[in-house]
């Protein structure tokens, strides 16, 4: 067996054992959902604070927030299905959807950030995402805050990200 062959059995090894303790961090949460009962499975502040102590492993921050992102959009989903409202369709707001979200999620395209804005007040959506910039520019109801934003370092194709909920009483 060649130095390549070789090399390329660790990475399958190495390989093998991310995909179980991915398994084993699944399993985890999915005590969690039992723990947490009924109460809305989406914690933005303790996502935020978990890639912050993953970003400082010392991984591409880059990489780390994308690769984590998905693996806590996979256990959301297995939570609850959450439906999102996006506002536009222009391929930035979809890539960082995508990201943050992944493909598990029902979604909902506005074309107007005023009738996201009144579907999130009114329960009819979970979560709003949207430009940074849209939210500054449009925050005028008081039930709706900003608990997120994405990338946490940095930018996406030169943007910020902004996830929306409506503040539960």
């Amino acid at each position: 067996m060649n130095v390549l062959d070789k090399l390329r059995i660790e990475i399958d090894n190495i390989d093998k054992n991310i995909i179980e303790l991915i398994n084993k961090r699944q399993s985890l949460a999915d005590k969690i959902v039992k723990a947490k009962g009924n109460s809305f499975p989406f914690d933005p502040e303790r996502e935020n604070n978990l890639m912050k102590k993953i970003m400082r492993y010392g991984l591409n921050s880059n990489l780390t927030e994308r690769l984590w992102r998905q693996i806590i959009a996979s256990n959301l989903a297995r939570q609850k299905q959450l439906t999102i409202g996006i506002f536009d369709k222009n391929k930035y707001i979809l890539a960082a959807f995508e990201v943050y979200f992944g493909p598990y999620f029902q979604k909902i395209f506005y074309s107007e950030k005023e009738e996201l804005f009144k579907n999130l007040n009114l329960g009819e959506i979970d979560i709003g995402f949207i430009e940074e910039n849209e939210y500054i520019i449009a925050n005028k109801l008081d039930k709706i805050t900003n608990v997120a934003n994405f990338p946490l370092e940095g930018y996406f194709y030169k943007k910020k990200f902004s996830i929306l909920i409506n503040k539960r009483d």
